[in-house]
């Protein structure tokens, strides 16, 4: 207890230990004792984290229990919960039930006494917000995983991955680190998968178009056969990319190995002329090109062109423009993109000519300077009004 003096401290203390108060480290300290006690074994990890962990496991073991002894009953249609119980513990049995009819009570059982068991003060800390299931279905799975890779199965799977890991890894002669980057192809897209956060492979892997997933945690690119060729190609351009800049590649398509390995893939063409399919700008040529190429200032200079929803557009109509900037800059056209040309072109001469001359353009007006006199009126000698305006009565 801190005070002005020594004396001033043990007050302090005496009365804050009559109004039912205890120091934090006196609690913790009684927390390990009763842990030892109560026959745990010992935690392991920083003092801190040692009395923080005792203190979560206390409590955990304290309620693990009955929620267990209920869930197996609620389980085998035992325990029926009428209302008016506490429905966050009835709620956490209820979910364990769930769980102890999916995986059998023997294998919660034995996840509870893993628990019990577990001596890394991490553990305790790191599921401290983790309902009852979570933390028996987490260790349960745990358990299993072990046992399967113990089992002459799992050894056999373990060793079968092995080769099959050490057939696909392809490496440069000097890697720039030991961590292995797996390329696929799933669901229409390429995945590319690196555990390690470096600025090589970030930067290889965005020059190729790839963008990073969070929900898939690597990075991904969408696979388009009509402007990026085949998949197998694209999966060996990348893996021989990679290796160039010294990282390890596991590639475990075989095609698209071999073409990584000799660099018989078809490179990628990347700049395009396409059509727009539909939304506000349906209809309109888009062109792209690499993200290592700088092509936006002569994009510029075409008739109409546009920089809209992040897509460098120009209007269907300035085809002779586009035309020429293809062959000036090497550009592909797709098909879509060559038919709305085509009928751009057809217009044109269905089009009637006609030979129009514009009206001539009226003689410009002499305005007077500032303070000259108006031109003077022609005023008839003779004025009179006309029979029919004139009122006889």
């Amino acid at each position: 207890m801190d005070g002005r003096n020594r004396r001033d401290a043990d007050y302090r203390a005496k009365k804050l230990i009559e109004r039912g108060w205890t120091c934090r480290a006196c609690d913790n300290r009684a927390v390990v004792e009763r842990d030892a006690a109560a026959g745990h074994p010992a935690l392991e990890g920083s003092e801190k984290q040692i009395a923080w962990a005792a203190t979560l496991r206390e409590r955990t073991l304290k309620t693990l229990d009955p929620i267990v002894s209920d869930a197996v009953k609620s389980a085998a249609g035992r325990l029926f919960y009428t209302s008016g119980g506490v429905c966050g513990m009835q709620n956490m049995v209820l979910e364990l039930a769930v769980v102890v009819k999916a995986i059998g009570e023997p294998a919660v059982r034995e996840a509870v006494e893993a628990i019990r068991a577990e001596t890394d003060a991490r553990f305790w800390i790191d599921g401290r917000e983790e309902a009852p299931h979570q933390t028996i279905s987490a260790v349960a799975r745990r358990l299993a995983d072990e046992a399967r890779a113990m089992s002459p199965e799992g050894k056999a799977e373990a060793a079968a991955q092995q080769e099959a890991m050490a057939e696909a890894t392809l490496r440069p002669p000097e890697p720039v680190s030991e961590t292995i980057a797996e390329l696929s192809c799933r669901d229409g897209r390429l995945v590319a998968r690196y555990d390690e956060r470096t600025e090589t492979f970030n930067t290889t892997v965005k020059g190729l178009g790839y963008v990073w997933d969070p929900a898939a945690v690597a990075w991904v690119r969408r696979h388009n056969s009509l402007m990026m060729g085949t998949a197998t190609d694209r999966l060996a351009e990348t893996a021989h990319e990679l290796i160039a800049a010294g990282i390890v590649v596991a590639l475990y398509d075989p095609e698209a190995r071999a073409k990584a390995i000799d660099r018989s893939y078809e490179p990628e063409h990347r700049r395009w002329v396409s059509l727009v399919p539909s939304g506000a700008n349906e209809g309109k040529l888009r062109l792209t090109w690499g993200r290592d190429e700088d092509l936006y200032s002569a994009f510029r200079s075409l008739p109409g062109a546009t920089y809209r929803d992040k897509a460098c557009l120009v209007p269907a109509t300035s085809r002779d423009a586009v035309i020429d900037f293809v062959e000036a800059h090497g550009f592909r056209i797709t098909p879509g993109a060559k038919k709305r040309m085509d009928e751009v072109m057809a217009q044109r001469q269905r089009g009637i000519v006609v030979d129009a001359v514009a009206r001539p353009k009226a003689e410009p007006v002499k305005a007077k300077a500032r303070g000259d006199r108006p031109d003077p009126m022609d005023i008839p000698e003779h004025v009179g009004i006309d029979d029919d305006l004139v009122d006889h009565d």
